[in-house]
């Protein structure tokens, strides 16, 4: 436990640590429903076949603008009760300041693996994208790294959540990505699990988000971030 809240910082602070651009500071809420099973209820042949759905609304400017809508299916086996590997599609809607609205249409594979010890539960999700928007023709290509620490504080059913993502553009298009580091995402809060069995739990905390600018100021978002998780 000693080790993993130094080294989800220590992720959070390097890609941007020798930033040299000004950074414009910008406050929002994000929510999120997430769901997550497998197909057994339809056929006990198909336990290591699962299903994700995911859907996201996120708003900036202190809330008051409409900036980005998300909805993200997937379809995943379970090659252990540790490790799953995941195929998906996402839909995404951005609502650029002062600009037409943008649609994304994203392919994205994974790796999952989360494993609990006595002094916590660690997960890890490696993700990469392949994207495209309706504003350019060029496909691109995004690795994402996603580290989880949870600790049961309270009692049972109340939990610490630590997470970091960063967000790698493997290359450049016509419709504005820049090849290098891209973002980063730090979250503090608390979790809570709504009933006894854990099937439902819910997140709420302070994402830190920041965002790397090629051709103008980089970005620091500043998040209040609410999320319900629902597993079965």
């Amino acid at each position: 436990m000693k080790m993993i809240f130094p080294l989800i910082c220590v992720l959070a602070i390097l890609p941007w640590s020798n930033a040299t651009a000004e950074i414009v500071d910008k406050f929002g809420i994000w929510g999120a429903i997430q769901g997550q099973g497998s197909f057994t209820h339809a056929d006990s042949e198909l336990r290591k076949w699962q299903w994700w759905m995911e859907g996201q609304g996120r708003w900036f400017n202190n809330a008051s603008q409409q900036g980005q809508s998300i909805v993200r299916p997937g379809i995943g086996y379970k090659l252990s009760d540790q490790v799953s590997v995941w195929l998906g599609y996402a839909w995404v809607r951005t609502y650029p300041e002062r600009q037409d609205h943008t649609d994304e249409h994203r392919i994205w594979q994974q790796l999952s693996w989360n494993k609990l010890y006595s002094w916590g539960g660690l997960a890890t999700r490696t993700r990469l994208e392949q994207r495209f928007l309706n504003t350019g023709n060029d496909a691109g290509w995004r690795f994402r790294q996603f580290l989880k620490y949870t600790y049961p504080i309270f009692s049972e059913r109340i939990y610490l959540s630590l997470w970091d993502e960063v967000f790698v553009n493997m290359n450049s298009t016509d419709w504005g990505a820049k090849s290098g580091f891209g973002q980063n995402r730090l979250f503090t809060g608390l979790g809570f699990f709504v009933d006894s069995k854990q099937h439902y739990r819910f997140e709420l905390g302070y994402i830190n988000q920041f965002v790397n600018l090629e051709s103008q100021n980089n970005q620091m978002d500043h998040l209040i971030s609410g999320s319900l998780f629902i597993r079965y």
